[in-house]
């Protein structure tokens, strides 16, 4: 295998090995739990592979080809590979990424392959894989440096992008370093566009990474049509009268990969609002199924109509992990969330970078030293409670079993932590936090293993920023 075609080394293809989620119970059952249109794409792909190369050719490739490629093949029903025309990409970054922090979505299955390199000011861009439907794009990438790589969360896309000859309204990203000078990551970049074509234009124009200046450039196009196909879309078209603001329900989307609610609407307020004012004048979401299952929230995007009067007028969209079953109807209770800190971050009409700063309150907070007797209630406000059932350390790990009471369970039950006797988080083994399929309200969490001899804290919020607004839900009814 020609891993420079992927902008990675072998050693950096076994680093993200090592990120997939495995078990072994999942092997018992891997036919049946790969999705059918993988299954497909698969033997597609490998048919004309055999067809196109010899094994003897292949086999003189190597065993570490062997290898990887086998295990590309034993992973497949945990951590799917991308395949792309007859190349089959090991693993895909946007995967990767999304099952460390917790994701569902099937961003292997569906990624296509992009594989664009370029090298300036001793600096390497490889936009590695893409894929998109009619209001997001995703792109996974790899910067390699001839230098350590200092302070690099995430790139940060946005501001270099087009999509369809026009600026995004921003996004969200997640990285990881593999080594000192190697870093992948993966943007979701939400975009508004009138166009109804199957094929996205992507134009990305970087001319600064780490502070270094350069120019690295790609144009290349992804189709929506296999994201699109095994959607369910409906439309309800439903207005709510909220007290700020109208909000229209547009779409609502369930895909392989997320879950998404679009909405626009017209603040209330006859004066011109400044965008951060405006942030904070609008509500955040918190949605349950039709079995009054919360759906876990991944984020969202809120921008200003180019067309309209600045302030006045909005769309955007709020963003849940991909569901199970298709409900008949979302419950959505709005809530109004101050921010705890920092500020914004958003792309002016000609992709400048604007950032600004918001209101801020203190969300407050519930600390209980850990003693080892339980249960351990921890209380979270008006919104609820932790109840800690245990604690133990065991196998190397730490694990943490709880249950959340109130109004937003799952978004509650986000809300544990750790501290150490300094005060200081401790970083989570894994940032999935484990829901109970069977008890939804109930959920592990994983931590290094601690010496618990040494003092530990339990801590939460209290959720003291958060207006919940029950007396303001209403029914979303999904009908084809």
């Amino acid at each position: 295998m020609d891993n420079q075609r992927f902008g990675l080394e072998e050693q950096d293809i076994y680093k993200l090995f090592n990120e997939v989620r495995f078990d072994q119970s999942e092997f018992e059952q891997m036919e049946t739990e790969i999705p059918e249109i993988l299954k497909k794409k698969i033997k597609r792909n490998l048919n004309k592979e055999i067809r196109q190369r010899s094994y003897l050719k292949l086999a003189q490739k190597g065993s570490i080809t062997a290898a990887v490629l086998l295990a590309g093949v034993i992973v497949a029903g945990t951590v799917s590979p991308v395949l792309a025309g007859n190349i089959p990409l090991i693993n895909s970054i946007s995967q990767m990424l999304n099952d460390k922090f917790g994701g569902r979505g099937e961003y292997a299955a569906y990624s296509q392959l992009v594989d664009k390199s370029v090298t300036d000011s001793g600096v390497t861009v490889t936009i590695n894989e893409a894929l998109a439907d009619d209001s997001k794009l995703i792109i996974g990438y790899t910067i390699k440096s001839s230098s350590k790589i200092k302070n690099l969360e995430v790139v940060g896309l946005p501001r270099f992008l087009r999509v369809n000859g026009s600026t995004v309204g921003g996004g969200r990203g997640t990285g990881q370093y593999l080594d000192d000078t190697t870093f992948v990551g993966s943007d979701q970049i939400s975009y508004h566009s009138s166009s109804s074509a199957d094929q996205v234009k992507v134009d990305l124009n970087i001319d600064e990474i780490m502070g270094i200046k350069g120019k690295w450039d790609f144009a290349f196009t992804v189709s929506k049509a296999e994201l699109a196909k095994n959607s369910t879309v409906f439309a309800p078209n439903q207005q709510v009268d909220l007290p700020d603001c109208i909000v229209k329900v547009d779409k609502v989307v369930f895909s392989p990969i997320e879950s998404t609610i679009q909405f626009s609407g017209n603040d209330k307020n006859s004066e011109k609002i400044e965008e951060n004012e405006a942030m904070n004048s609008h509500y955040s979401w918190i949605v349950f199924d039709d079995q009054e299952k919360e759906l876990i929230a991944k984020g969202g995007s809120w921008g200003g109509n180019a067309n309209l009067p600045s302030g006045r007028d909005f769309k955007g969209e709020a963003q849940f992990e991909k569901v199970k079953s298709i409900p008949k109807y979302l419950t959505v209770i709005p809530c109004k969330v101050t921010p705890t800190g920092g500020g914004y971050v958003s792309t002016d009409q000609n992709g400048r970078e604007v950032t600004g700063t918001v209101k801020t309150k203190d969300p407050g907070e519930s600390i209980k030293t850990i003693k080892g007797n339980y249960p351990l209630e921890l209380s979270q406000g008006k919104m609820g409670r932790l109840i800690i059932k245990d604690l133990k350390t065991e196998n190397g790990e730490t694990v943490v079993r709880y249950t959340a009471e109130g109004k937003a369970p799952y978004y509650q039950g986000s809300s544990l932590q750790i501290k150490d006797s300094a005060g200081e988080y401790v970083t989570p083994k894994s940032y999935e936090i484990r829901r109970d399929e069977e008890h939804p309200n109930d959920f592990t969490m994983v931590f290094p293993a601690l010496d618990l001899n040494k003092e530990f804290s339990l801590s939460t919020t209290r959720f003291e920023h958060i207006e919940f607004m029950e007396d303001l839900k209403f029914k979303v009814e999904l009908n084809q």
